[in-house]
């Protein structure tokens, strides 16, 4: 039998409306702006190229072999774990929970997030890395459900 996952909370990057949708959902429609709105975790196990921005209200995780090259902006609410390469250039990334780089990752761009954990040997080129309490006011959310 399936298991119930309850609703969470989140965030619309486009207006910053907070809003309820299904423990299983994907994507919907923020019901402010009504623009759509990515809620899964996103997994770059390979080459991403060509990307103006990727944004979503779950996770982001670059595995070893994987390597995002985004023009613009990552924006991810649940946080960012990157093992491989993270390329925005002179683009924004923009995490509402703790960013994690591993011992043999890259990182290129301007940081926002709460946190950051840097293992030994990982490579940051970046001009700015900003650790604000709250980078995207995500704070006074419920925590996730575990299910």
């Amino acid at each position: 039998m399936a298991r119930h996952i309850g609703p969470r909370t989140v965030q619309c990057y486009h207006c910053r409306h907070r809003f309820e949708v299904g423990g299983r959902a994907q994507s919907t429609s923020c019901p402010n702006c009504n623009k759509p709105v990515i809620v899964h975790d996103i997994v770059v196990d390979k080459l991403r190229a060509g990307l103006i921005e990727l944004r979503t209200c779950g996770k982001l995780e670059v595995k070893k072999k994987g390597r995002l090259m985004v023009a613009k902006t990552i924006e991810v609410h649940g946080g960012i774990v990157c093992e491989g390469i993270i390329d925005c250039g002179g683009g924004n990334v923009i995490s509402g929970g703790p960013m994690t780089l591993g011992k043999k990752s890259q990182f290129k761009g301007e940081l926002q997030a709460p946190s950051l954990t840097v293992a030994e040997g990982a490579r940051i080129q970046s001009k700015m890395i900003a650790v604000p309490d709250d980078p995207l006011g995500l704070a006074d959310l419920p925590p996730p459900s575990t299910g």
